[in-house]
């Protein structure tokens, strides 16, 4: 089954009000049992929109996946914008869905954090 957009927009709903999703980590000491709950209600939201059906490791997969390409997208048109060599960039810009899911990721994956990074200095071999 394809995923289809009503089921990107309603998977973002209840990351939106349970961030604990999109990072995968439930913490606690019923963690494992809260997240296990949470993916199976979720899953049945997701079924009842019609379309077909998954399982819960199907839509955590599903997720997942979505998350690299769309970390690897916002990363590809970072590079298409900052490089050289004249002319516009070209790329695809990134969907109202694809923006949302990575304002609850954040976008440090994808930008790099602010640390100046000190380096090594030379190496004297005299």
């Amino acid at each position: 089954m394809r995923v289809r957009q009503e089921h990107w927009n309603l998977l973002l709903d209840v990351c939106e009000k349970n961030p604990e999703v999109i990072s995968n980590k439930f913490n606690g000491p019923d963690g494992k049992a809260k997240g296990h709950e949470l993916w199976q209600n979720v899953t049945h939201k997701l079924n009842s929109l019609g379309f077909g059906e998954k399982n819960k490791e199907d839509w955590r997969r599903a997720l997942i996946d979505w998350k690299c390409k769309t970390k690897a997208k916002a990363s590809k048109i970072k590079q298409e914008i900052v490089k050289t060599g004249g002319g516009p960039a070209n790329y695809v810009p990134l969907s109202d869905a694809e923006k949302r899911l990575l304002s609850l990721m954040g976008t440090k994956s994808v930008q790099g954090d602010d640390v100046c990074e000190m380096g090594v200095g030379q190496v004297s071999t005299s």
